[in-house]
This record gives structure tokens, sequence and C-alpha cells, in this order.
């Protein structure tokens, strides 16, 4: 008996769990995170950090263990980290994990959809939200030029495409665009993250505003930009309400998702 128990624990993989290496915590805030499927150090190469591009899959359950959406074992959800795509306990969550780790999470209404909850998925006003995710791959951003126009335009490229591999972007092309927008203040409005739907749109047919035009033409097929623009080739005067005032100045991050050519429609 005793060589069989030594014979199983020889087989199961040893991890460090010491200060640095914890498998479980709860922070001050409540967020409580614990690693279920751990990666060995040697194996981990890579570790999600602030700007990685990350896959995803996610189960999210209520207190009864009642399944409230999952991707598990399907399309991977895709998100910037730190861009504020995703709700704060979950942000928190993915970061500093390796490729192929899971984690158990429980985030606290007030890191969650807070007090106005989420009507299309059911999820009510300070809801904890209970969490599997596992991280199924990061790809991190290479950065590229940045120049501002006269008028005040600046474009920063803040994931550039390899030059042989550019399909790029031109008036009559059909646009598929993520993107986030803040105010110059940090005030965030929208995202088409949030429902993982890009907007689409044919550059050149003034169907968006002028700042995103210019910043979206010459752009290669999944390049992504940072892009503030200034109130005269925003919303102007009017703004747009209500949550955009008279003379803001956007902030967007942008992505060229897919890109359609104009002889291909």
């Amino acid at each position: 008996m005793n060589y069989i128990l030594y014979l199983i624990f020889i087989s199961i993989p040893l991890y460090v769990t010491g200060d640095d290496e914890k498998l479980e915590w709860t922070d001050e805030d409540g967020l409580y995170i614990k690693i279920i499927k751990p990666i060995k150090k040697e194996k981990c190469k890579i570790v999600s950090q602030s700007g990685d591009i990350l896959k995803q899959y996610y189960k999210l359950t209520d207190e009864n263990g009642n399944t409230v959406g999952s991707n598990w074992g399907k399309k991977p959800y895709t998100f910037t980290l730190g861009k504020k795509q995703v709700i704060d306990g979950m942000e928190r969550a993915m970061t500093g994990m390796c490729v192929g780790e899971i984690r158990k999470v429980v985030i606290p209404g007030n890191l969650g959809f807070g007090s106005e909850g989420r009507d299309n998925d059911k999820i009510k006003p300070n809801q904890t939200l209970y969490y599997k995710v596992q991280l199924i791959d990061i790809e991190r951003v290479t950065p590229g030029k940045e120049w501002i126009d006269e008028d005040g335009l600046r474009i920063k490229v803040t994931h550039k495409i390899d030059p042989s591999k550019c399909r790029k972007s031109a008036p009559g092309d059909r646009i598929y665009q993520h993107y986030t927008l803040k105010l110059d203040d940090d005030t965030f409005i929208e995202s088409s993250y949030t429902n993982d739907k890009p907007f689409v749109f044919t550059l050149g047919t003034n169907s968006v505003i002028e700042g995103i035009e210019r910043a979206m033409t010459n752009m290669c097929e999944g390049e992504k930009r940072n892009v503030i623009i200034p109130q005269e080739l925003g919303y102007g005067a009017e703004g747009s309400p209500p949550d955009i005032p008279p003379f803001s100045t956007l902030n967007f991050d942008i992505y060229l998702y897919k890109l359609i050519k104009k002889d291909e429609l």
C-alpha cells in the first residue's frame, strides 16, 4: 500500500506555492482568484500584461452554479488587456496568466457590472459573478510610428503589420472596425468589444466623423491605432448627446479587424 501511494504521489506535478507564486488569494476589495490549472515555469514562455491581445475561454455562473454564459470550447473571446474592454474584475483576473492556465474567479458587483447590472445577460445590479476562465493565446503588440497632422489629428500605430503582409485600406473599401472611445479626461464612452460586434462602414462615404475617416485610411488589415481627434474633426460644437459634450476631444483605440476591398464587393 505504501508503494502504491508513493507512485501516485510522484506522478502529480509539483508547483511552487511560495509567496511569489500563490495559487489562491483574495484582494482587499473582494476579488477572489484561484489557479485551478497552473502552468510550470519552464513551459510558461510569456505572461499576460497590459497591452496584450488575449484569447479567452470563459464560463459564467450564478451563485447556484447555473450557467449564465459560456464560450468554452467554442470561438475564444478576444480583447486587449488594459483597455477597459472588459469589466475591472476580469482585467485583473486575466493579468499575469500563462497560456493554458485556468482560473476560478469570483468578482464582486462593484468590480463587475455594478449598480446597473446587464439586462441582456440577466445579470442583476451588484450581482456577484462566478467565472472559470482559461487563457488560450497571447498576442504581444508591435508598436509603429506616430505623427500629428497640421490640424491636430494625432495618430499612433500601436500594433503594426509586416509590410509584406499588409492589405491596405482605401476609399470604397468595406471596413470592419473594433473600437474603444474615451474622452480626453479618460471618461469611457463606448466600445464595440462590449458585444463583440465590429462596426461596419464603407470608407470615403462620410458615414463616420472626418477624424475616423482619415485615421482608417491607408491602414493595414489587423493594424491597431490610437487616435486623438480634435473637436473640429469629431462632433464639433454640437457634440453627440447625451454622452459626448460639445467641443470634445476624442480618444479612440481602433482596430481594422477585417477589410473587404472595393473590387471584392
